[in-house]
């Protein structure tokens, strides 16, 4: 059994595989972990191998090691940007820099289309990156995500404070302040995503917590997919190396 992790800023979502089949799931807030609770591994009793991507710190690999050394036996892969992995190569000049999440994701998608991707993690970040048809990583952008927009709204002006989720269609203009922001904060992301997929020819392949919202409101045709950073901890050729749990 192979146990594959994600930890984002938010949350930390796992899947366990038997083979290529996910036999379990389950996720928690990120701050949990990082506050030394251990990963809710409802239902696991055996493992042989668990993989990490992480963006979420230092601490959330030592507290994770040290509970799948002490519980299972067994040393935690963390995964690492490397220049090339298979045909896909890191648009970055030095590829540590990229986070591995994006890398993750990047992966997978090439691995499941094989050609120009726009690749949108809609998460805390909105993360945009593209690939060539030929597996070259471009690079990207990195964009406040739906919450942290509204954010920079309530603490830049006295009379804006809302704190509201999207709702209804976002091409009718709000008719109140917590409209207004949501809707418009929503439609600015929507505008670069599709930007970006006609600028490169490039088809639209989504994930993250508000990929789905994002998603709905789109003309251009866009491929959800709930778990690409796990997914690309499947790929053949990734690197990782060893977390240290003492």
């Amino acid at each position: 059994m192979i146990l594959q992790i994600d930890a984002g800023n938010t949350r930390i979502k796992w899947r366990l595989l038997n083979g290529s089949q996910i036999v379990l799931q389950g996720n928690q807030l990120t701050a949990s972990v990082l506050g030394g609770e251990p990963l809710q591994l409802l239902g696991v009793a055996a493992l042989t191998q668990a993989q990490l991507s992480t963006v979420a710190g230092d601490a959330v690999v030592t507290n994770l090691s040290r509970q799948l050394h002490d519980q299972f036996g067994i040393a935690l892969q963390v995964a690492e940007v490397s220049a090339q992995v298979g045909s896909v190569s890191c648009g970055y000049s030095v590829p540590e820099k990229l986070g591995v999440d994006r890398w993750m994701a990047v992966l997978a998608v090439f691995q499941q289309t094989g050609r120009a991707s726009v690749v949108v993690d809609a998460g805390s970040a909105v993360t945009v990156d593209l690939i060539t048809d030929d597996g070259v990583h471009q690079g990207g952008y990195i964009v406040p995500g739906i919450r942290l927009l509204q954010e920079s709204l309530w603490k830049g002006t006295s009379q804006v404070k809302v704190d509201q989720s999207a709702d209804g269609n976002m091409l009718d203009p709000g008719a109140s302040t917590e409209q207004a922001v949501t809707r418009g904060c929503v439609l600015m992301l929507v505008a670069l995503i599709e930007r970006l997929g006609k600028e490169h020819n490039a088809c639209l392949v989504i994930t993250g917590g508000d990929g789905l919202l994002l998603k709905a409101q789109m003309e251009a045709q866009a491929t959800y997919c709930a778990d690409l950073v796990l997914d690309g901890l499947s790929v053949k050729g990734v690197s990782f190396s060893l977390g240290a749990h003492r």
